[in-house]
């Protein structure tokens, strides 16, 4: 977990670069359009879209570290940052960026982890933002929400080879936004005697990549009881850890 919780924070650094980084490019851009006797006003509107973009990075990036045991607070202390960096930073007259954390069940400080045993987890991050900007006979108001959401569902079942041995089949959704998506590394581990055991270090165990954010396992192990109970952990390719809990019934 140590190791997970490095990276997040890893993440969190790269992300802000580039947040910094896109927005001091746009802002060289505004600047240099001085030249030009119009208000330039599509210019500051490119402008509030890498304001957008840098808080989209931002709140993604906090979430990789909460979800890799960070404190859920640490998206709001990110936030205070990234507001005060864009309002140092524009010199043409106001820009006021303010982020209000997702407080409606069951989100809390933006936050909502949910990794339940019904087959489903959630790690998700929820933020509202105003934007205004306004100078050189210009101005943007804008709002706008982001809402990052990494969700994983398991479906699964086994069947009785003999006695307590039994032939696993457990297929994997994974969603960004209700969309499909792809994991970066997965791991599913079942349940036998009160342990936890890697199901990829059996024998049999095979792994399908659909290419569509569907993935299958299959493993036989000797689980004693008529149920299985397993547990998918994942990292998604923007790297939110989430995890399910699934009890498997024959079937």
């Amino acid at each position: 977990m140590k190791a997970s919780f490095r990276r997040g924070q890893v993440l969190i650094v790269a992300a802000f670069a580039i947040s910094i980084l896109l927005l001091s490019a746009n802002v060289y851009i505004y600047r240099n359009s001085r030249i030009d006797a119009s208000p330039a006003y599509g210019t500051l509107i490119d402008y509030a879209q890498h304001i957008r973009l840098g808080s989209i990075h931002t709140v993604t990036a906090s979430l990789v570290n909460v979800s890799h045991g960070g404190a859920s607070s640490n998206l709001g202390v990110n936030l205070v940052r990234w507001e005060a960096f864009t309002r140092g930073d524009y010199r043409f007259g106001v820009c006021d960026l303010n982020a209000t954390l997702g407080s409606q069940v069951p989100y809390s400080d933006g936050i909502w982890l949910d990794w339940g045993t019904s087959g489903v987890g959630v790690s998700s991050a929820y933020v509202d933002f105003t934007l205004n900007i306004g100078g050189r006979g210009a101005e943007v108001d804008w709002a706008f929400p982001v809402n990052k959401t990494t969700e994983i569902r398991t479906l699964g079942s086994y069947t009785v080879i003999s006695g307590n041995q039994k032939n696993v089949t457990v297929t994997l959704y994974v969603l960004n936004e209700d969309s499909p998506a792809l994991a970066q590394s997965t791991a599913l581990e079942y349940m036998s005697i009160g342990l936890w055991n890697d199901a990829s270090q059996e024998g049999d165990y095979a792994f399908m990549d659909y290419g569509n954010g569907i993935y299958r396992f299959t493993f036989s192990a000797g689980v004693p009881g008529n149920h299985i109970n397993i547990r998918m952990r994942v990292n998604d390719v923007r790297g939110v850890f989430v995890q399910a809990q699934e009890t498997l019934v024959e079937g």
